[in-house]
């Protein structure tokens, strides 16, 4: 008999506040938790990209969110998520698995920006565990009250992990942030 393997994703927003000098901001996300469908192993194989000799399976499908930061007033706005770590450049999923959240699509009042992380600049990047974005616009820290943006989630399990004779839940929990962390 198939089992199915059940697979949750669990994000949540926070916020940071500092000092009075500081601007206080709240995110809201288009989804708190993306909960997938159960899924066998079978139709794991049958996605794209998975084999039998794969040592990981990728969920078929990229799950997307909307992120906005609402500040108070204007500020640099910086985002990270916080979640326990696969390695240091993704977030663990599950017993043996590992999620990778990509920001793109971003803009502060209306205007694109450029997203920094340790000095790399784009369009798009990946949240990597410890780690801060940044964003600039015209070669400048970028100022602003509202940040809108998008996470594209993608997630796989380890192959041997999915051999199971029972339901199984993985999980990724974490939070986004935002203010000024230490890094």
């Amino acid at each position: 008999m198939k089992h199915p393997l059940l697979l949750t994703l669990v994000v949540t927003a926070c916020l940071l506040t500092g000092t009075a000098a500081r601007a206080e901001c709240q995110i809201q996300l288009s989804e708190a938790t993306i909960a997938y469908a159960p899924v066998t192993r079978g139709e794991l194989l049958s996605c794209p990209g998975n084999s039998l000799t794969s040592s990981e399976l990728r969920l078929c499908d990229t799950r997307h969110l909307d992120i906005t930061v609402s500040c108070d007033r204007s500020t640099p706005i910086t985002l990270a998520f916080n979640s326990a770590a696969k390695d240091s450049s993704h977030y663990r999923f599950g017993n043996g698995g590992q999620a990778t959240l990509i920001l793109h699509d971003v803009f502060i009042d209306n205007q694109p920006v450029t997203i920094d992380s340790a000095g790399q600049r784009g369009a798009e990047m990946a949240f990597t565990p410890g780690s801060t974005l940044r964003f600039w616009q015209n070669n400048a820290p970028a100022l602003g009250r509202v940040l809108r943006g998008k996470v594209s989630i993608t997630s796989w399990i380890s192959s041997k992990e999915t051999r199971v004779n029972e339901a199984q839940t993985w999980e990724l929990n974490g939070a986004f942030v935002t203010g000024n962390p230490a890094n």
